[in-house]
C-alpha cells in the first residue's frame, strides 16, 4: 500500500527555499517588471554571471501558471522521492548528494552549451540524480513497487530516469537540460558507489547507551 514519507528537514528546507524563489520571481516578473529568472538559470556562453549560476539555476523557475504548476508537481516528487533517501542516509549524505549532483548537472550543461546554447534552470536535475541514487542503492533488494503501482527492478528505475528525460528532450529539444540530466544520474551513480566502497567503523558506544544497539531512523520502506 502506498503512503506518503515523513517530511524530512532537508526536504523542508529545499522546497521552502525554491517556492520562496518562485514567489519572489513571479513579483519581481509580473508585477515590478525585472528578469531574474535570466539571473539565476544557467545560460551560455560562459561570462561572468556563470559564476553563481552553476548553484543558482535549481531556483529558477518560469513565473506563469505552467512554471508554477510544474513546479508543484517537481516537489511533490521531490517530497516522495528524497524524503526516504534522507530517512536511509541522514540529511549531511543528502546535502553531500545534493551538492554533487548540482555541480555535475552544471557542468554536463556548460560541456553541452558548447555544441548547443541554451539554458538550464529548476531542479530536474537533482529530482533524477536522486532517484539514481536511491535505486542504485537498493539494486539487490528485489522488487519494488512504484507508487504502489507498477512492480519493477529498483535498477530499471535509472532507465525510467533517462527514458523521461529523453521524452522531455524531445519535447523541448534543450540539449544543456538533457545533459545536465544524463550528468546528474552518472554523478548520483558514481557517488553511491563510492560511499558503498568506504569501510564502515563502528562507534564506540557512549555513556547510556544499551550496549551496541542503536535506533535507526527511516526503517520503513516508503517506496515499496
Amino acid at each position: 500500500m502506498f503512503r506518503f514519507p515523513p517530511m524530512t528537514p532537508v526536504v523542508k528546507v529545499w522546497l521552502a527555499t525554491t517556492l520562496a524563489a518562485l514567489v519572489g520571481l513571479m513579483i519581481a516578473h509580473n508585477f515590478v517588471g525585472l528578469d531574474v529568472v535570466s539571473l539565476l538559470a544557467l545560460s551560455s556562453p560562459v561570462g561572468v554571471p556563470t559564476a553563481w549560476q552553476v548553484v543558482t539555476y535549481p531556483l529558477a523557475q518560469p513565473p506563469t501558471p505552467q512554471g508554477l504548476m510544474g513546479y508543484l508537481i517537481g516537489a511533490l516528487f521531490f517530497w516522495l522521492v528524497v524524503a526516504p533517501f534522507e530517512l536511509r542516509y541522514g540529511a549531511k549524505r543528502l546535502v553531500q548528494l545534493l551538492v554533487v549532483l548540482t555541480l555535475a548537472a552544471a557542468g554536463g550543461a556548460l560541456l553541452a552549451s558548447l555544441l548547443a546554447p541554451g539554458a538550464l534552470y529548476g531542479f530536474g536535475p537533482q529530482l533524477l540524480g536522486v532517484i539514481a541514487a536511491y535505486a542504485w542503492a537498493i539494486r539487490n533488494q528485489g522488487q519494488l513497487s512504484f507508487f504502489g503501482v507498477l512492480p519493477m527492478k529498483a535498477i530499471h528505475l535509472i532507465g525510467l530516469c533517462v527514458a523521461l528525460s529523453l521524452l522531455q528532450f524531445l519535447a523541448s529539444r534543450n540539449v544543456m537540460a538533457f545533459a545536465a540530466d544524463l550528468a546528474s544520474v552518472g554523478a548520483a551513480i558514481a557517488f553511491m558507489a563510492r560511499l558503498e566502497r568506504r569501510p564502515r567503523t563502528p562507534k564506540k558506544p557512549k555513556k547510556g547507551d544499551r550496549g551496541h544497539m542503536r535506533v535507526i531512523e527511516g526503517g520503513k520502506q516508503w517506496l515499496n
